[in-house]
């Protein structure tokens, strides 16, 4: 009974472990290797927009949720496609490396009503909840959350979703000839409903969707006054912005760009009813509080400044005084939340602090701005039309300053309550005095070591100086700048990786040194303090290839907390990059554990994962032999009995323990040892590969150099050559004469700025002229001819001056005029 009831029960096992294989394979069979999956090649741009001139707005058809779902955009049939994504960890299936899976059925949005306008970016909010889709002249926003779990109507095997146009027809109307661009739309950090815009008429903003899509909560008209300087450029504008992050003051800035490389700050600015923590906002408190107090050394613009700010605060922040009472207890430290009340200061604005003053080079006509916090360094990325991405850290802390001969434009309703913010955010006039002189003190700060205590004191009103930590060049040509602008983003895992993707590809941007973190991994950094640049993807592979933009890249994160980058060629193929620190960096930057002395070797071969006390051996027990002399000792007596039972005590304590420990030890650590040597072997034969591919590319190499040799050879000839030419033996120009020659080369600078602007506005007028009658024409012509009577006269056709054009013989020579 008992051998039947043994065979039952394995049989029964044998048949549960085959219904769980069954799933778990059932499971995988709806899944395929996301590169392969059919959503991606319904991924297309189509429009008339790329055909005329440059877009303004980033490219990005492609956004993951945050939730294991991956969207896609279809520009040809106006539809939203979206596909759920598993790690294959998750999916326990057999790969040989590790990958990302999708299901192989999609699922599809249908937009209602049509969107009237070409998508170009689509974003998800933190929450994964709203989704903004986003064109050159129209912006709508979707709330999918419903749509997972709900059941909703469908046409055609589509969902069809309710959308909101933010702005209404006033703002963003393709059809007006005055209709204003969308430079640049991004998701406030602190807040899922707010939507930050800027626009071509310079204006930024901010949209709590929960209330009003049409009207902005609140707006900031941005009027930069650049400074006087030769050479500089006159008709700058705004290109992109910034949302701060998580460092003091940061979490209430906005960094604005503009078209020479300048960049200018507003502070503060929050969104009405977002949260944040309460630690930070009494740190902050705190901060300005110790300025308030008067004090003989201390300017009284300082008190003045943090006396404003520490108002602010408790205005904005009302429940500092609940906060304050529950200070003492450490549960409430990191999770009491306040929340931002609507509150600004009756008679003044938030002043446009800058230009920042900066130490390194400017980017030449800038684009895209990116930020991030790493410790206790806020870092900038600039990327412009210079095929070159600058790196800056900002040298001191951000303030908060307003102005008051600005105040602001208030709309409230019955009860008083603030409903929406208009400002005019201005440069004080003292910033452009002071820029020559934070520049100087930024440089006796770094270069000489002195120090100067005025320009280190906080809240003195001076905008923050950037200091340059580095330039890094991806050398594109010309035909991959001009087809679309550089776009950047920071890694969601690790703050100091950035990724820039382009015509030609995308790479990644790793930061080695940062000058003020307090990072016991910089610490032992000891290498080279400049960024690496790691490419990730190369989509023209040969010269001979067009250069064509990316639909799109997206960042997914899987359970081990590895970043994934997916990204979309025009083409249509779908390339899945994974991205690991050992892979990106070379550098002993993220190996876990402190660096070790010389003297402290660690050990080697495969018993390093174990125990320093199981390497030493047994315990140290000293076993007591037989006295030689004395009565022996038999075992039938008490005393032999006795000394057995003890000495069977010794030895189990000192021996039969320790193989105990070390046998759980080597159980436990099997399965780890196993997989170190497989990626020990793996990597073996990757740095195989490498060297046999290196070895193929040393007789292409070794080409390049001798043709290099023979290109210097006759440079050297050519340069021996001109050495003899007569225009050398002129004299040398006076210092009055190269001081009027640098005066007309920067006017003729200015002349070609202020030339190539006024030409993009009358592109722009003649492409809206030349839209209006177009549709002028097509409906003269769809209009009904007039029939003649049979007692009318006849009409004969005129064949004599033709109609008058459709502008006027005035404006066409005020155009002349100005071309």
């Amino acid at each position: 009974m008992s051998r039947e009831r043994g065979r039952d029960e394995e049989d029964g096992g044998e048949k549960r472990s085959k219904v769980f294989r069954g799933r778990a394979e059932g499971s995988a069979s709806r899944f395929d290797k996301l590169q392969s999956n059919p959503i991606f090649k319904k991924v297309c741009l189509e429009g008339e927009d790329e055909k005329t001139s440059r877009p303004r707005l980033g490219l990005n058809l492609i956004a993951s949720d945050g939730r294991g779902h991956l969207f896609a955009w279809n520009s040809k049939e106006q539809l939203l496609h979206h596909v759920e994504v598993q790690h294959s960890d998750s999916l326990k299936a057999n790969a040989d490396n590790p990958s990302l899976f999708a299901s192989k059925i999609f699922k599809t949005f249908k937009i209602s009503p049509e969107i009237d306008f070409t998508v170009r970016y689509i974003a998800f909010n933190r929450t994964g909840r709203s989704l903004t889709v986003a064109g050159d002249t129209g912006l709508i926003v979707l709330d999918l959350a419903p749509h997972f779990s709900a059941p909703s109507v469908s046409s055609g095997g589509a969902t069809v979703v309710r959308s909101s146009k933010v702005g209404g027809s006033r703002l963003f109307n393709k059809k007006t000839w005055n209709a204003l661009r969308i430079l640049q739309v991004e998701w406030h950090p602190y807040s899922d409903t707010h939507l930050g815009v800027l626009s071509t008429d310079g204006v930024l903003r901010l949209f709590d969707l929960s209330l009003d899509v049409e009207e902005a909560e609140q707006e900031y008209h941005l009027q930069a006054e650049l400074p006087a300087r030769p050479g500089s450029h006159p008709l700058a504008r705004a290109v992109g912005f910034a949302f701060g992050g998580e460092h003091l003051w940061d979490r209430f800035t906005v960094f604005i760009l503009f078209s020479n490389g300048s960049i200018y700050v507003l502070c503060p600015v929050v969104p009405f009813g977002s949260m944040f923590n309460g630690a930070a906002i009494d740190e902050l408190v705190k901060d300005a509080m110790h300025f308030t107090l008067p004090s003989s050394t201390r300017d009284s613009t300082v008190v003045r400044n943090a006396s404003l700010a520490l108002a602010w605060l408790e205005s904005v922040f009302t429940g500092l005084a609940a906060w304050s009472e529950s200070i003492g207890k450490e549960a409430l430290l990191s999770s009491f939340m306040l929340k931002a009340h609507a509150h600004v200061p009756l008679d003044a604005s938030v002043l446009l602090q800058g230009p920042l003053p900066i130490t390194g080079s400017v980017a030449k006509q800038a684009e895209n701005i990116a930020y991030t916090v790493v410790g206790s360094d806020s870092i900038l990325a600039v990327s412009g039309r210079d095929s070159c991405i600058h790196l800056y850290g900002v040298d001191d802390e951000m303030q908060p300053m307003w102005n008051t001969a600005n105040p602001p434009r208030l709309t409230v309703d019955d009860d008083g309550h603030i409903l929406s913010v208009g400002m005019l955010a201005q440069v004080a006039q003292q910033d452009r005095l002071s820029t020559s002189a934070s520049l100087r003190s930024i440089v006796n700060q770094h270069g000489d070591g002195a120090t100067d205590e005025d320009a280190n004191t906080p809240w003195t009103g001076q905008p923050p100086p950037l200091v340059g930590l580095a330039d890094v060049e991806l050398s594109l040509p010309a035909l991959v700048l001009s087809s679309a602008p550089i776009s950047l983003f920071v890694d969601p895992v690790v703050p100091e990786r950035l990724y820039c993707h382009h015509a030609t590809g995308m790479d990644a941007i790793i930061l080695q040194w940062l000058p003020f973190s307090d990072d016991s991994l910089n610490k032992r950094f000891t290498g080279d303090p400049r960024p690496s640049l790691v490419p990730l993807l190369d989509t023209c592979p040969s010269s001979s290839v067009v250069p064509s933009p990316l639909l799109g890249a997206a960042a997914i994160l899987d359970p081990l907390g590895e970043t994934w980058l997916v990204a979309i060629t025009s083409r249509g193929d779908c390339a899945v990059v994974d991205v690991k620190p050992q892979r990106l960096q070379a550098t002993p930057l993220y190996l876990e554990g402190t660096k070790q002395s010389d003297d402290e070797a660690p050990e080697v071969g495969v018993f390093q994962t174990m125990s320093r006390d199981l390497l030493l051996g047994p315990k140290d027990i000293p076993i007591p032999q037989i006295a030689s002399s004395g009565t022996p000792l038999t075992v039938d007596s008490i005393e032999g009995r006795a000394f057995l039972h003890d000495q069977c005590k010794l030895l189990h304590e000192k021996y039969i323990q320790y193989a105990h420990r070390v046998h759980v030890e080597l159980t436990s650590f099997g399965t780890r040892l196993h997989q170190n040597v497989e990626d020990q072997h793996k990597r073996l034969q990757q740095a195989q590969d490498t060297v046999k591919q290196a070895q193929r590319d040393t007789v292409a190499l070794a080409g390049r150099i001798e043709k290099a040799l023979d290109k210097t050879w006759q440079l050297e000839q050519r340069i021996k050559t001109c050495s003899n030419m007569p225009g050398l033996r002129h004299k040398p120009l006076t210092e009055a004469e190269l001081n009027f020659k640098s005066e007309l080369d920067a006017m003729r600078f200015e002349n070609h700025e202020i030339f190539r602007s006024v030409i993009e506005v009358l592109v722009d007028r003649c492409e809206r002229v030349l839209a209006e009658s177009q549709e002028y024409a097509r409906g003269s012509s769809a209009s009904p001819s007039r029939v003649s009577s049979p007692g009318s006269r006849k009409m004969t056709p005129y064949r004599g001056k033709p109609a008058a054009p459709v502008v006027s013989s005035s404006q066409m020579c005020h155009l002349k005029v100005l071309l």
